[in-house]
């Protein structure tokens, strides 16, 4: 289609193709015909106002400055909130050997509880967010989750600990989410995918370190102390980081805030949209199911529990997010789904020995977490800047249903067969049905009819 044909549509609809094009809402192949622009540009201009997608353009964004502070501070919640995902582990199994011996299945729904009501939080409260002021959202996150980890502390019965480290402290956790998601991309567009990847990276770091100061603390002063002490850690670290957080009042995500029903119907007749959503449902499922079992199966072939996977999940998560800025966040999403397939198979289910598994570890560790950290970035290809966190707040929540059943299913698979490959060869396969979802999405722009 030629320029002016193009410059002359786009008066028509009262909306910047050009532009739309440039911050990725779509990418119309060549072959597309005069008719096919028009309605996927009208498609468009119903998802995301042409004001905001024009603003985005011309806005002068600072690509650095105080934004690192504002990641720095984003990556201090994800550590915090996120990483408990990954601690929680090293209370379970505390609560296994010396207060609840026995329950372990019991105690395993309770990490899968956090998951849940944490994305259900998430997509609620991004909306919030969106609407009455991150500020105010992220102290909120601060106080519940300090709440549901102090009244932990006092928790003696299993059903007081499902309610307060399993639900409530999922709830606080959750609140922040995606206001930490979206907020770097107040201040960074070129460099996007890396300020996201460092912010969501802290989850890693946060995951890894915590376990080793629970750890300690577990043997030093018991369960009670130990979940008082980490409750004001949290809180003081969280409150500072809320503190020194600045927005942009004038970039387009911040401008374009809070507009539109609280589920935009909109955004589902996007095909892009099916198809991540399918994505990261089926992705997590996967990721679920290789974070459950590999410990297990590393302790089968009798060696010491290893936390590597923590540390390497915060190093890929930034390397994840370099890339996404060279290559686009949806074609990042396709290579960290395959891969992560791929090592799984190639690697896992061949193993035999500790070495083979490290190797295995490694790899998935600095690759497949990364899935979660190009949310942000995926979610503003497909929807554009305006409400952004409202947005992601709904890509988070198809997350949910894998983070409480990709463990069930492949101990299902386990229990069932008797045999390991069944379990690998199950989080391997929707791995792989995942990637090719999102490669779906990349070869086709029309909106669902």
């Amino acid at each position: 289609m030629a320029s002016s044909d193009k410059n002359q549509e786009a008066a028509e609809i009262g909306l910047d193709v050009a532009a739309a094009e440039g911050v990725g809402l779509f990418r119309a192949p060549a072959s597309h015909t005069k008719d096919e622009h028009t309605l996927l540009s009208r498609d468009l201009k119903d998802i995301a106002s042409p004001e905001v997608t024009i603003l985005e353009e011309t806005y002068d964004y600072p690509e650095g400055g105080y934004g690192w502070v504002v990641v720095g501070c984003c990556m201090t919640f994800a550590a915090l909130t996120m990483g408990w995902g990954v601690s929680w582990g090293v209370f379970q199994a505390h609560y296994a050997e010396h207060s609840f011996p026995g329950q372990t299945t019991t105690l395993t729904i309770i990490g899968a509880m956090f998951g849940v009501f944490q994305n259900t939080a998430a997509f609620i409260f991004g909306r919030i967010g969106d609407k009455f002021g991150f500020k105010r959202i992220l102290f909120a996150s601060a106080f519940v989750a300090w709440l549901g980890l102090f009244l932990a502390s006092w928790s003696t019965k299993l059903w007081q600990i499902i309610l307060t480290q399993g639900v409530l402290t999922g709830i606080g956790m959750g609140i922040g989410q995606p206001v930490y998601f979206s907020l770097p991309s107040q201040w960074f567009h070129r460099r996007r995918g890396l300020a996201s990847g460092l912010a969501v990276g802290g989850a890693g770091f946060g995951g890894a370190f915590g376990s080793l100061i629970i750890r300690a603390l577990l043997k030093a002063v018991g369960v009670r102390k130990t979940l008082l002490i980490y409750s004001f850690i949290n809180l003081t670290l969280m409150i500072i980081a809320t503190l020194l957080i600045r927005t942009r009042p004038n970039s387009p995500e911040a401008r374009a805030k809070g507009k539109g029903p609280w589920v935009d119907k909109r955004v589902w007749t996007l095909l892009p949209f099916h198809l991540i959503a399918l994505c990261l449902l089926l992705n997590t499922f996967g990721y679920s199911n290789v974070t459950f079992f590999v410990t297990q199966y590393v302790n089968k072939i009798d060696h010491p529990k290893t936390d590597i996977l923590g540390a390497l999940a915060g190093i890929g998560r930034i390397s994840i997010g370099f890339a996404a800025d060279l290559i686009g966040a949806m074609n990042a999403m396709i290579l960290v789904c395959l891969l992560s397939s791929l090592f799984t198979f190639t690697l896992w289910l061949t193993a035999t020995t500790y070495a083979r598994v490290l190797a295995f570890a490694v790899l998935y560790g600095l690759i497949a977490p990364t899935y979660y950290s190009l949310v942000p970035m995926s979610a503003a290809e497909i929807f554009g800047s305006e409400n952004l966190a409202s947005n992601i707040g709904v890509c988070l929540l198809f997350t949910g249903p894998g983070g409480l059943g990709g463990g069930l299913v492949g101990g299902a698979i386990l229990s069932h067969t008797g045999e390991w490959k069944w379990t690998i060869i199950y989080g391997a396969l929707v791995q792989a049905v995942a990637g090719v979802a999102v490669l779906a999405s990349t070869a086709h722009t029309l909106p669902v009819l």
